[in-house]
């Protein structure tokens, strides 16, 4: 293991000496410095999640003071993913330039700043640009944290650290509800705006002086692709294309999944004759089971790798939806709630185990790109599904039928893991060949 943590600007180098002169006292500032990493990242995950989702609960009072209808909701609803779509991209290729520490700093400080102002909006258009550049700086942030995260993290505990860097940002979008409660009588959306981007700036000076810049550790791969560039072109180069599509496939088939079942599992609960409560409870069901799993397949990851890990839960989860989708309209009340509730735990776990594999399929100088394009393709998913799940009840398809289909793209899922870690292999290979034969 490495003896240096690189350190952004006059920071210096974290060397032995510094560290306490020994291998001990070395190894218990590095454990430090990687857990400080870690939960500072997470915290920016968390701040994350609250930024993102606080729109929904405050949505009634923010229609109410604007008078807006739900026409006008819609897009603004819309414009934080737009903007997270560009800012995936566009963070990405400055990190290669400013380091992931400075992209961190800045995104925190860009969605906590637009989030404060937004409480100024007086208009539908002017809380929409203010949603739209809090979703680019929001979208910013997730890859260079991951990148921090991976880099930093020993690969034995690379899982149960990204794992808990998603847990953040769970624990934030579920706390986005709470904050809008505790604020529906202390000045309502403005004052909790206000509130919530005045915390991440806050936290953007504390952030600013644990963070750290992490020493690159596989130089192999980076020697071996440095000459292609930092940019997006060097992801889809012959040695990752096969690897880079397949990611895309991945996450476009995990986020439909993600997206369509939120939205529309309630809808085709009540469509065949399920009780009002059932459907309410339905996505919470849902979404609890994979609370439970997230920490635990971090752990699972570590142990056992990551492709048999990810492979068995999302093949046991296409296997449930396929059945729930059966059953939706027969099955009793009870044991439809437990199959949901089972199906959350291993669909979700590997929700967020895949960012494990995207993590760490690409070189550190690669990794922010790879990551800001797979998951701006990924949205692609949560776009055009939803409206053909609409064409197809609208065209006869019965809601059984919808349901049981969410098997295909989870079963896509197992075929893109595998092929990931084919080409995954091979591209470390073929970089350790390149750089053992001196070019």
């Amino acid at each position: 293991m490495t003896a240096e943590i690189v350190r952004e600007g006059s920071m210096g180098e974290l060397s032995m000496a510094e560290a306490g002169g020994g291998p001990k006292a070395l190894d218990a500032g590095q454990a430090s410095l990687r857990l400080s990493l870690i939960l500072v990242c997470s915290l920016v995950y968390f701040l994350d999640g609250i930024v993102h989702s606080i729109v929904g609960p405050l949505a009634p009072d923010i229609a109410a003071t604007l008078r807006l209808s739900h026409a006008d909701l819609g897009p603004i609803f819309s414009a934080n993913l737009i903007g997270q779509c560009a800012g995936l991209i566009i963070f990405p290729l400055l990190a290669a330039r400013l380091g992931h520490r400075r992209i961190v700093l800045c995104t925190l400080v860009g969605f906590g700043l637009f989030e404060a102002l937004s409480a100024a909006s007086s208009t539908a258009a002017e809380l929409f640009a203010a949603r739209l550049m809090t979703g680019a700086f929001l979208g910013g942030c997730l890859p260079s944290c991951l990148s921090i995260v991976t880099a930093s993290a020993p690969p034995e505990r690379r899982g149960i650290a990204i794992m808990i860097l998603f847990t953040g940002y769970g624990l934030g979008a579920t706390m986005s509800g709470v904050v809008a409660e505790m604020f529906s009588g202390l000045g309502g959306w403005r004052a909790a705006s206000v509130a919530v981007g005045g915390s991440c700036l806050i936290f953007a000076a504390i952030a600013g002086l644990w963070l750290i810049e992490p020493v690159k550790r596989d130089e192999a791969n980076t020697q071996a692709t440095r000459s292609i560039g930092n940019g997006a072109l060097a992801i889809v180069s012959p040695g990752y294309l096969l690897g880079t599509l397949m990611l895309w496939m991945l996450f476009i088939s995990m986020l439909t999944i993600s997206y369509c079942l939120s939205s529309w599992l309630p809808i085709l609960l009540v469509e065949v004759g399920r009780e009002n409560w059932v459907a309410t409870m339905s996505v919470s069901i849902f979404s609890f089971g994979g609370i439970i799993a997230a920490l635990g397949v971090g752990i699972l990851i570590d142990r056992f790798g990551a492709t048999p890990v990810l492979t068995t839960f999302l093949t046991i989860a296409a296997i449930l939806m396929f059945l729930i989708g059966k059953l939706l309209a027969s099955a009793p009340t009870t044991i439809l709630l437990v199959l949901l509730a089972i199906c959350g735990f291993f669909f979700l776990g590997a929700y967020g185990g895949v960012n494990v594999v995207l993590a760490s399929y690409y070189p550190d100088h690669l990794r922010a790109v790879g990551i800001g394009w797979t998951k701006s393709v990924g949205r692609v998913g949560t776009v055009i599904a939803p409206i053909l799940i609409g064409f197809g009840l609208s065209a006869g398809v019965s809601e059984t039928t919808i349901m049981s289909l969410f098997s295909v793209p989870a079963s896509l899922s197992v075929l893109a893991l595998v092929v990931i870690a084919v080409a995954g292999s091979r591209s470390r290979e073929a970089a350790r060949a390149v750089v053992s034969s001196g070019n």
